[in-house]
């Protein structure tokens, strides 16, 4: 029997880089929802978040801490407010990242870089804080480094140790924040892991995501299980086709959610490699997105009471 064969170093790593930025996605999917308690209540929200870096002390929070299952991965989030902008709210994130996330570097090392500290990607990389700015906010991501040492050797091992066993705890945990401008101050949605997370199980290349299909709608045949995602009552699925048309399998979702229960409501966005549809089944309402990309086309499927 052939031995099975085993990702090669570099296709892992590179669904790292697919994992960081699908996080970005799903905030803006779900910040809307998480927003609006944070307007509705001013109090502070006396939570214990153990670990958690992230946390402004003088911000508001409001809802508390919830919980967001991504492919069987438990994230925490929490939003809040800040009266302060969102160039000052971001440099407090940052702040935080850097004191635990820092590379260490003793005097030698330091002198011996410090030329190259003047490009703001090297900083970066030194600081181990990713900071990317967009139309819909400024997102900072992190890994917590849980205070063990971490020089260039001891970094180097936990990598190895994370590329051989997809535990995204061998190099730490993650943290993440978003924040976007708002009337008076800021708004911002954190994000966090704890414990043990088996980051690259969650997303395969060639098969199903582990999670669940969207409910009481029938599979559209070709489709691979990208994404399953669920915060509360919300729910978000995203499947890849890799042959169809886009009209194709915009008629075939279609039809899979009429035969749900699910009623059309209009089409609110339809453009070149694009197209949107509005569902409701009851209180319930679906939004289907099909978009077309090199080589396959994602379709989709969110839910919101």
């Amino acid at each position: 029997m052939a031995a099975p064969t085993r990702l090669r170093p570099r296709f892992r790593l590179l669904a790292v880089i697919r994992v960081l930025g699908l996080l970005g996605v799903f905030s803006l999917i779900s910040l809307w929802g998480l927003l609006r308690a944070t307007r509705a209540s001013a109090a502070d929200v006396l939570v214990q978040l153990g670990a958690q870096l992230m946390r402004l002390p003088d911000a508001h929070y409001g809802g508390g801490v919830r919980q967001l299952w991504i492919n069987g991965l438990s994230l925490m989030l929490q939003s809040g407010s800040s009266e302060q902008p969102p160039a000052v709210v971001t440099a407090q994130f940052r702040a935080a990242c850097i004191r635990r996330s820092a590379m260490q570097l003793d005097e030698r090392e330091s002198a011996a870089v410090a030329p190259l500290k003047e490009a703001g990607w090297f900083q970066s990389a030194l600081d181990g804080t990713m900071v990317e700015q967009g139309e819909a906010g400024t997102s900072i991501v992190c890994l917590d480094a849980l205070s063990k040492p971490w020089d260039v050797l001891s970094i180097a091992d936990a990598a190895q140790r994370f590329v051989a066993s997809g535990e995204l705890q061998e190099l730490g945990r993650l943290r993440y924040a978003q924040v976007r401008p708002a009337k008076q101050g800021s708004v911002f949605l954190t994000m966090w892991t704890d414990g043990p997370t088996h980051l690259l199980e969650q997303f395969p290349r060639d098969h199903d995501a582990p999670g669940v299909d969207f409910p009481d709608v029938a599979r559209v045949s070709g489709s691979q299980r990208f994404l399953s995602a669920r915060l509360s009552d919300s729910l978000l699925a995203i499947y890849a086709h890799r042959a169809g048309s886009l009209e194709e399998l915009a008629g075939q979702y279609r039809a899979a959610l009429t035969a749900g229960g699910y009623q059309a409501q209009d089409t609110y966005a339809h453009g070149e490699g694009h197209q949107s549809y509005r569902f409701e089944r009851r209180e319930r309402h679906v939004q289907l997105t099909l978009a077309t990309g090199k080589g396959v086309i994602l379709a989709s499927l969110m839910s919101q009471p």
